[in-house]
Parts: C-alpha cells; structure tokens; sequence
C-alpha cells in the first residue's frame, strides 16, 4: 500500500476513468474524496472503497467554481489533516461539431470544464502542498492532448492540448516546493464518455483497428498509473505527459477524416433526434 496515509481529491470520480482511478488510489491506502457535481452520484465510488476497507468521502463541487473548490480543499483537509494527491480527472465532450459550425457556447463550456476547472483546481491545492512541502498533482489528458481527438470535436483537442502546457508550466513554477505535476494521457478507455460519444460501429470498425493490445483500456488501468506518478517512487518525474493508450499513438496512421465526419454527421442526427422527441 504505497500511499497509505496520503490524501487523494479525485475530481469527476463518480464513473469512468475517475471511478477506476480513485479505486485504485484507495487500494494503494489513499483517503479519497469523490467528487462529481452531485454527491448523489459520487455514492457507488464511496460505497464501492468503503466495502473494501478504504476511506473515502463524497463533495459535490463544480470544477468550474472557484468557491466551491476552495470549500472542498478546506473540507479534505478538516477531515483527512492534508492533501497530498489532486487528480484533475473531470472533463466533459460536447456534440460532435465541426469548426465551422461549432458554437461558442459549446467552446465556453468545454474551455470551462476541461481547462479552467484543471486550472482552478491546481489554484487551490498549491497553498497546502508548498506548506506541506510535497504533493502531487496528476492532469487526466487525452490522446487528443498529443495529438487530436479521433471521438470529438476540435475544442475538446484544443482544450486537452491546454491540459499539457498547464502541467509543462506548473511542473516548472512548483518544483522548488516539492511538488510534481504530470499528465497521464488515456487512449480508447471504454467508459460512458466513450459509448456516449461513438456508435458500435465506429468503435469496432476503427479503434480496435488501431490500438496494438487489440483491446479497450479499463479505468482501472488508468488508476495505475496515476497511482504511480502519485508514488514515492515517482519522485524525479514531473512535467511529463505520459500515454496510457495500449499503444495507439504508434500506430502508421491512417487518413480517417471521411469516417470521422461521417461519424459527426451521424452524432448529429441522433443528437437532434433525442431532443425532438
């Protein structure tokens, strides 16, 4: 149990990779507070880290309110004495648009969630990681942070390429005061983000196709190396972005713009389908 007696806030870890994640900083003996926008919905992470004997708590916060993090730093230290590990896990993916018909309420809302509540978040945690002398601060990119989306659309690239320059720059700000800043940078991880944001036939016909392990990535793998990075054993790492992606990113590539814009085409009727019924 190699962070027993840290504190892990995991933000976004009601389902999904942030689930997979914080269940494993528990395993490793983190206390973890569960974050998502209802604490309703973060109840399935908890319950599922207390029936194996982990410590864990829900906090309902919107990652793009900067009182509402404050209050959740403030509430994780009064409860756990300290925090010692942020895992920037919360992100949300839009409509399929392309640039030219994207509107700019989607772009703030992206923008908002995928790189001002990252941004926020790391504003708050910093005072007690520099007092305490040590912390870890882990970013959840994408592939479309080094390279482009294959799911989405150009602000969710734009927003995950952001994510990286964020940690480049804190990893640099924050080294002096012992704290290490990351990005671990997940490929095609089957998740409700995933399914929501792809039809099965996409999925069969060009992400197994690319992905060498010829396999999906499960949140718990995900988990597992950020809890490395969240390690002693990651002390000299920082500033790094670091592909957790069954090795897509080596593939030859392939020109897959006809299926993508084929596949926002189809997103985009099935979208305006839902909300017409």
């Amino acid at each position: 149990m190699e962070l027993k007696g840290k504190t892990a806030i995991v933000t976004g870890s009601a389902g999904g990779i942030g689930q997979g994640i914080a269940c494993v900083l528990a395993r490793e003996g983190a206390n973890v507070v569960v974050n998502d926008l209802k604490a309703q919905s973060c109840e399935g992470t908890v319950n599922r880290i207390l029936a194996s004997g982990g410590q864990a708590m829900a906090f309902e916060a919107d990652v793009t309110n900067k009182a509402a993090i404050q209050a959740m730093v403030n509430a994780t230290v009064d409860r756990f004495g300290s925090v010692d590990i942020l895992v920037n896990n919360a992100a949300i993916e839009d409509a399929p648009q392309l640039a030219a018909d994207m509107s700019e309420e989607q772009w703030d809302r992206v923008m908002g969630v995928d790189i001002k509540g990252v941004f926020l978040c790391c504003q708050a945690v910093i005072p007690q990681m520099t007092k305490q002398k040590k912390g870890r601060i882990i970013n959840i990119g994408s592939i479309a942070s080094l390279r482009m989306t294959i799911y989405g659309s150009l602000d969710y690239t734009v927003a995950k390429h952001g994510v990286v320059g964020l940690t480049n720059h804190l990893a640099w700000e924050l080294a002096d005061a012992g704290i290490t800043v990351n990005t671990v940078c997940p490929g095609g991880v089957l998740t409700p983000m995933m399914i929501n944001a792809t039809t099965p036939e996409y999925r069969d016909a060009v992400i197994k196709r690319m992905v060498p392990i010829g396999r999906y990535i499960e949140p718990e793998e995900i988990g597992e190396a950020v809890s490395f990075l969240a390690s002693d054993r990651a002390a000299i790492i920082t500033g790094q972005s670091i592909a957790a992606d069954g090795g897509l990113l080596t593939g030859y590539g392939e020109d897959l713009r006809p299926s993508i814009r084929k596949r926002m085409v189809d997103m985009q009727v099935a979208h305006l389908a839902k909300h017409n019924d």
